[in-house]
């Protein structure tokens, strides 16, 4: 670029910014342009040079504060106009020590092939690149994925932890397991408290693993779709609430009938069907209840609504759906 035009972009190697954040994938070589340069001086200024990115072309003032971005496309696309008139103003930036999930979110929401990175002055200071973006998003889904499996994200990274020492993937993985052992004497507890049904009609253990099951994979369903809606900032939470709510009543309806003829063909007792269907629609609804709202919960605290989800929210809905069914199994039986 021209003299006059230039800034002096700080490179992420300069700067001391903590990993995943915008300084450790932002790059200095981008295209700059004032907004009083034509744009034809602008394209003349792109030849013979090697750019770090430059898919868009940002557009200062003269003391090098970002004021919009010109996308590649449509600089090609006119000509005897000046940058300014051209230039997207409604842009966003992010700074060096900004999280880069919420660098790669911004992207996404409004469309954007490069993010540029300022400093507290509003100075340009380079760009994280589209490959740089692919890499976050790929790296922030399976930290979510880890999560949500309970097991404590590598502190360098998904690829580095499937290659840890043995020790250290035992370390990240035990936590959340430890936890669920010693939940599921909730379980137990729940289990006892309904001696007197069990063994007045054994059948009505048979169908304690299905009921489990049902419950657990609703919910899991409704976590996933939490954890990636929650991050929308676009997306009503009462919507996205009323929603699950909505589709967990529906799926548990589906299936409790299915339950119920299913119970009903194979031991003949109306009771035990009818109690079976119920408790499928009611650790339905649950489920889905349970499986949004924890990870709201823990956005509302500030942390991670992946982190903890899935086995926090297996516990719950394990122990509520055997408590709706065996409430049931108690009023009818």
């Amino acid at each position: 670029m021209q003299s006059d035009t230039d800034t002096t972009p700080v490179t992420a190697d300069a700067m001391t910014g903590q990993r995943e954040t915008a300084a450790t994938h932002m790059v200095g070589g981008v295209p700059v342009a004032t907004m009083n340069m034509t744009v034809e001086e602008v394209i003349g200024s792109l030849r013979g040079r090697k750019f770090d990115c430059a898919d868009t072309v940002f557009v200062t003032d003269d003391e090098g504060r970002l004021e919009g971005i010109v996308r590649v496309n449509d600089l090609f696309s006119e000509a005897d106009c000046r940058i300014g008139e051209i230039m997207e103003e409604e842009h966003e930036a992010v700074r060096p020590d900004d999280d880069q999930e919420a660098i790669a979110v911004l992207a996404m929401e409004l469309n954007m092939i490069a993010v540029p990175v300022v400093g507290d002055d509003g100075r340009l200071l380079g760009a994280v690149p589209p490959e740089a973006l692919l890499k976050i998003l790929r790296a922030e889904h399976m930290e979510d994925l880890q999560r949500l499996a309970g097991i404590n994200p590598h502190e360098r990274g998904g690829d580095v932890a499937l290659n840890a020492p043995l020790a250290n993937r035992i370390r990240r993985r035990l936590p959340w397991l430890l936890f669920g052992l010693f939940a599921s004497s909730i379980i137990t507890v729940v289990m006892a408290g309904f001696e007197h049904s069990l063994s007045t009609n054994v059948s009505v253990a048979f169908f304690v693993p299905a009921i489990v099951y049902i419950a657990g994979a609703i919910g899991t369903q409704a976590v996933s779709v939490a954890v990636r809606g929650l991050l929308d900032e676009d997306i009503h939470i009462f919507s996205l609430l009323r929603g699950e709510l909505l589709v967990g009543t529906g799926i548990g309806t589906v299936l409790g009938l299915i339950s119920a003829v299913l119970v009903m063909a194979s031991f003949g007792d109306h009771r035990l069907a009818a109690a079976v269907g119920l408790a499928v629609l009611g650790g339905g609804i649950v489920s889905a209840v349970v499986g949004f709202g924890l990870p709201w919960a823990f956005t509302r605290f500030g942390s991670d609504p992946a982190l903890g989800s899935g086995p926090i929210c297996t516990i719950i809905q394990d122990v509520s759906s055997l408590l709706i069914y065996f409430f049931f199994v108690t009023v009818l039986l």
